[in-house]
């Protein structure tokens, strides 16, 4: 072999999200950079093997006869190293979980039983990171993501919640709401996060009234979402509902206790199945990590015993 130092592995694995996204694009979200930069490191890939590895057009970019010989090759080699480097880890002194898990599960569903899990396992450092980017499940990232909604391609999906969605208010304003029309008589409420919109209430509010003859032919729904409030997080949206500020529109597993102290009640009847469930992500190999694997079955006994 020659002494030309190989392509960097972050360019082989744009390469790899390349042709299992089907696109640039797709592949930068996958691995959290920018498309220019998923370009740039296909081009050095290019230039160090002297082909072309795409032919890009408007469908997406479908593999060259070289990439398509190349790409198992790369895949399995990449794949290979993280089982090494998973191994690794497991086997050293110091035990710990990684898990990466969305603001609003975190603080709702999630916080109030990590002291369990603590106490069961005091000798496991759990690392936890909050936020809306997809999870980075690469060598020193996440062993493992609750994720609302479907795990990528090549990802271990374990389905934790299947929720409804309904309207929750406090008590004394729920007390005070007319027969008709009730969803007039107070604000409604929403927060910048990342899968709660407009469309939402919309389509909360279509299937509430649709073929019931009860619809209020004056209120504009999307109107009325745009003139309420709107808040910087799902706890600071709960906060104000519980103030009697107005009307939320939630999951049911966000809200369950809340609902069973009596500090929120659902103020109509009417319900539907949420879009996307929670659930358990991680890689092929996450599990050969003896704490994650703690991890995970303690999280599904505690769906189990919520339900």
């Amino acid at each position: 072999m020659g002494k030309r130092p190989l392509p960097p592995l972050s360019v082989l694995q744009a390469f790899c999200a390349i042709v299992e996204t089907g696109g640039f694009g797709r592949a930068a979200d996958r691995i959290g950079q920018t498309q220019t930069a998923v370009s740039h490191q296909l081009a050095q890939l290019e230039g160090w093997i002297g082909g072309r590895l795409f032919d890009r057009g408007r469908a997406g970019a479908r593999l060259t006869p070289l990439g398509a010989r190349l790409h198992p090759a790369i895949a399995g080699t990449i794949s290979e190293l993280e089982t090494a480097l998973y191994q690794a880890r497991a086997s050293v002194s110091v035990r710990s979980v990684a898990v990466f898990v969305s603001p609003e599960f975190s603080s709702q569903w999630l916080a109030s039983r990590l002291p369990d899990f603590c106490q069961r396992h005091p000798d496991i450092e759990l690392k936890m990171a909050v936020g809306y980017q997809r999870p980075d499940f690469k060598p020193g990232g996440a062993d493992l993501a609750i994720w609302l909604g479907r795990a990528e391609a090549g990802l271990i999906e374990e389905e934790l919640l299947t929720d409804e969605e309904f309207v929750v208010s406090s008590p004394a304003l729920s007390k005070q709401l007319p027969p008709r029309n009730a969803i007039r008589a107070a604000p409604l409420l929403r927060y910048t996060g990342m899968r709660h919109t407009i469309l939402d209430w919309q389509r909360w509010y279509e299937q509430i009234t649709g073929g019931s003859g009860e619809a209020d032919t004056q209120f504009d729904i999307v109107a009325a979402v745009e003139d309420g409030l709107l808040f910087e997080s799902f706890a600071d949206m709960l906060d104000a509902c519980r103030e009697g500020r107005g009307f939320a529109l939630v999951r049911s597993s966000l809200v369950a206790r809340d609902i069973a102290d009596g500090k929120l009640v659902r103020c109509f009847i009417e319900a539907q199945p949420a879009a996307v469930g929670y659930n358990l992500v991680y890689p092929q190999n996450a599990l050969q990590n003896p704490s994650a694997a703690l991890f995970r079955n303690w999280l599904l006994s505690q769906v189990r015993s919520a339900a």
